[in-house]
């Protein structure tokens, strides 16, 4: 959140405090572990770094989110792409005493010559192929939000990967040498990606009813949440500037949310792994006979 909020003087952000605890009771209730992707500048405050530690030592994943968590992250020269990731690996290795294998792109932007960087850097996996027609107006609702900020609304509409809902795969598959791992989306033509956002977006009827969809027509199906989507009003103090609507709201009434949403996918009575697991599945799935994968069933 403290990226959201511009990175205020004195901010203490809640996103490794008290928002992190609501997160951490409801992986204990419904008994899985998080993979969790830090932004690099958050861990300049010794806290952060503490609590993911603590964090990956009770078995949560730990991966990359870059730096600074430019938005145009795979339009980016290659030089500075690679600064933006290596300097969260280096952070990550050296005040978390974790090796990140995973990678999302801020906002999702993808590109072959990401890919390639990350296959280079060894990282295992990627998060960051949007594979649905919500892309168009996600950017879109993403620019409004910046039309004060010419620098980060740059930064938004400067992207290469426009075709992408319309090309890319639905399914996992190898770049690189990187196993990517595309936002789940529910069946039908229009396959209308399905993460926790959407609830706030579209309702939470529609949204219960696409996510039991995408469970049930993904084989490697995870839920992508947010910071934001546990934050609430008692959380700031009213001087924090976010670009980010859903960050208030009722505690109790947010929490409730991802309470059903979870227990959505929990009705489909698969196992629970991290996206590094889920990566070597979907990766070993892609070498075995069809018969044989047939018979697996994995969730995250």
């Amino acid at each position: 959140m403290a990226q959201a909020a511009g990175y205020p003087a004195n901010y203490v952000d809640p996103t490794y405090r008290q928002v992190m605890d609501r997160f951490v009771e409801l992986g204990r209730e419904f008994r899985f572990k998080y993979s969790m992707y830090a932004i690099g500048r958050d861990l300049e405050d010794t806290h952060a770094c503490d609590r993911l530690a603590a964090l990956a030592r009770d078995g949560h994943e730990i991966g990359n989110h870059t730096w600074n968590h430019y938005t145009d992250l795979g339009a980016l020269p290659i030089a500075e792409m690679r600064d933006e990731i290596v300097r969260t690996h280096e952070r990550l290795v050296d005040a978390v005493g974790v090796t990140p294998r995973g990678f999302v792109s801020p906002a999702w932007c993808y590109s072959e010559r990401l890919m390639r960087l990350l296959g280079e850097l060894g990282y295992r996996y990627d998060m960051s192929l949007f594979p649905s027609l919500l892309y168009y107006p996600f950017v879109v609702k993403n620019a409004l939000n910046h039309l004060g900020h010419s620098e980060k609304l740059r930064r938004v509409l400067n992207r290469r990967d426009w075709l992408q809902p319309l090309t890319g795969s639905r399914e996992p598959y190898v770049s690189q040498g990187v196993t990517v791992l595309p936002v789940p989306t529910a069946p039908g033509p229009f396959g209308f990606a399905v993460w926790h956002t959407t609830g706030f977006l579209l309702g939470w009827e529609r949204h219960y009813a696409l996510l039991r969809a995408a469970v049930q027509a993904r084989r490697f199906f995870y839920y992508v949440v947010h910071p934001a989507d546990l934050t609430c009003d008692e959380d700031f103090d009213g001087t924090e500037k976010m670009h980010l609507e859903r960050a208030g709201g009722n505690r109790e009434e947010k929490t409730e949310y991802l309470r059903k949403s979870l227990a959505v996918i929990a009705e489909a009575n698969r196992d629970w792994v991290t996206m590094g697991r889920m990566a070597e599945l979907a990766r070993a799935e892609m070498t075995v006979p069809a018969a044989v994968a047939a018979r697996q069933t994995v969730r995250g």
